[in-house]
């Protein structure tokens, strides 16, 4: 019939046959389609029920060395540490000259407290950071911070006292000279000892020391640099070098030394950007380079870097040649008086300072 039907396909007595015919053939091959297709998902469902719960949910492993390299694209454009204007701040109406008192005051105060007064300092400029700048500021910068310090004091804590000393007391025991024994005080110098690991006090106070110290150092002169331009810093640290010049210290080449470096800065953080982008865009299969191969690439990249750097600064050079620059004595620093001086707020800055090398020196 279907073949009469498809040979006969004008006569008008066969059409309804062969309609009739191929709409029954539709609706089988449909029914079958769908029914294939409903296997087919019956049996992916229980393919993923029977597989462990834990790959449901399971995202692929990055690797540590993309990682780092992600952490290094997701900073922002703007270089680390630099002059941020707005919004002012306590901070911005100090002067730069007081502002250099307080990181030697600093540095000083950590030396020579203890421990507890340490890990106070440490907070206080964390404080002082969180208080005078939004949160898209200090966010990112005190985290890494902390992964930094926090990495500096469980590597500290750990090494330093992990070995014992191979060493063998040479004085007779006390009871051969006929001396009493040292009674019990309850100091242990060792606190903990679990196989290989050994803490000490010794290791725990070089750890916090290690610890505070780079954490304070590294962010009271980025509050300096955030709140202040980089020829302000220059004219102070000439400032306080100018009695120097009796003893024939090149006080403008060292001013002219700390400008440049703070300009630098940022071409050193755009030519790591730059470097990041163009790993990154190779994709380039870290877990089939191995420890090896990672190690070989970041060593190229290390020396591209410094190449690349090398050429910026010969640059920058041969362009302050050509610009008419003579030397550093015959330079002229323009000030960016972007937020002036506060005469209150400098003897307020003094006046901190003093109250809390004051306490610190009877509470040490």
């Amino acid at each position: 019939m279907l073949s009469r039907c498809g040979a006969n396909l004008h006569q008008p007595a066969c059409a309804p046959c062969c309609s009739e015919t191929s709409h029954a053939h539709i609706t089988l091959n449909r029914y079958t389609l769908h029914r294939s297709i409903k296997r087919r998902a019956v049996r992916a469902g229980a393919k993923g029920n029977d597989a462990p719960q834990g790959t449901k949910t399971s995202k692929p492993k990055i690797p540590l060395q993309q990682q780092i390299l992600n952490g290094i694209l997701s900073v922002s454009n703007v270089p680390y540490s630099s002059f941020v204007p707005s919004p002012v701040t306590f901070l911005h109406t100090v002067d730069a000259r007081i502002k250099q008192i307080w990181l030697v005051a600093m540095y000083l105060l950590i030396a020579r407290a203890s421990p507890a007064i340490r890990l106070a300092i440490a907070g206080t400029v964390a404080s002082i950071t969180v208080a005078n700048f939004p949160r898209r500021l200090w966010q990112s910068q005190l985290r890494r911070l902390a992964l930094l310090c926090g990495f500096i004091f469980l590597s500290t804590l750990l090494l330093v006292d992990g070995m014992p000393p191979m060493l063998q007391t040479r004085a007779p025991p006390l009871s051969l000279e006929g001396l009493p024994p040292i009674p019990e005080t309850g100091y242990q110098y060792v606190l903990l000892h679990l196989g290989t690991i050994t803490v000490t006090h010794r290791s725990l106070n070089l750890a916090i020391t290690a610890a505070s110290l780079t954490f304070s150092a590294l962010q009271t002169a980025s509050l300096c640099l955030v709140t202040t331009p980089g020829e302000e810093m220059a004219v102070a640290l000439r400032w306080w070098l100018s009695p120097l010049r009796i003893l024939r210290v090149p006080v403008e080449e060292i001013a002219m030394t700390l400008l440049l470096s703070l300009r630098f800065m940022s071409l050193v953080f755009e030519e790591v950007r730059n470097l990041s982008l163009g790993l990154a865009a190779r994709g380039i299969n870290w877990e089939a380079q191995g420890s090896s191969g990672s190690l070989n690439i970041a060593g190229r990249l290390c020396v591209r870097l410094f190449g690349n750097l090398f050429q910026r600064s010969e640059k920058i050079a041969q362009a302050m040649v050509v610009r008419g620059f003579q030397g550093p004595e015959g330079h002229h620093l323009y000030l960016m008086k972007v937020n002036p001086t506060s005469l209150v707020a400098n003897v307020c800055a003094i006046l901190i300072l003093v109250c809390f090398s004051v306490f610190i020196y009877f509470f040490k």
